[in-house]
């Protein structure tokens, strides 16, 4: 990308294509949620765990598993959403299920996800936000992958 300037690669997140399903489905065969309005942090990322012996004259390290990132799914409320209440359903019943995560620059990201249950987001006046659901879960894993960007 030497030869570009930010402008002409960056995007806005507009346009992203979000789909639940079970474990191991085709993305084709998952189902979108179109009412999505934040996915959160994606990827894994690994600590450190030490392994410094008496011989070092400094401490050593090596690279600990990875971990995926503690997951806060944001929804607008939509009751009349079959899909959107079978990933609740789903949320409730601490099902484990996979994520799909399309970004408009073509990056993507497939992870399995441990669901802990849902909540529906403080309600205060005035009304300043729309109803809105968060559910909840932790990420067990993460592909990342690429498709051709929708420019």
């Amino acid at each position: 990308m030497a030869d570009k300037t930010s402008p002409e690669y960056a995007m806005l997140p507009a346009g992203t294509i979000v789909k639940w399903g079970t474990v191991g489905a085709a993305t084709t065969a998952m189902k979108a949620l179109t009412n999505c309005k934040a996915v959160g942090e994606m990827g894994q990322t690994g600590g450190f765990v030490d392994c410094t012996t008496l011989l070092d004259t400094a401490k050593q390290f090596i690279s600990d598993l990875p971990e995926g990132a503690e997951k806060s799914i944001g929804f607008i409320d939509d009751p009349s959403n079959a899909d959107f209440a079978a990933l609740l359903n789903a949320a409730d019943k601490r099902e484990t299920v996979q994520f799909y995560v399309e970004l408009p620059n073509g990056r993507t990201s497939t992870s399995i996800l441990s669901l802990s249950g849902w909540k529906m987001n403080e309600i205060t006046a005035p009304a300043s936000e729309v109803i809105q659901i968060t559910v909840q879960g932790k990420q067990n894993s993460n592909t990342w992958g690429t498709v051709t960007p929708k420019v």
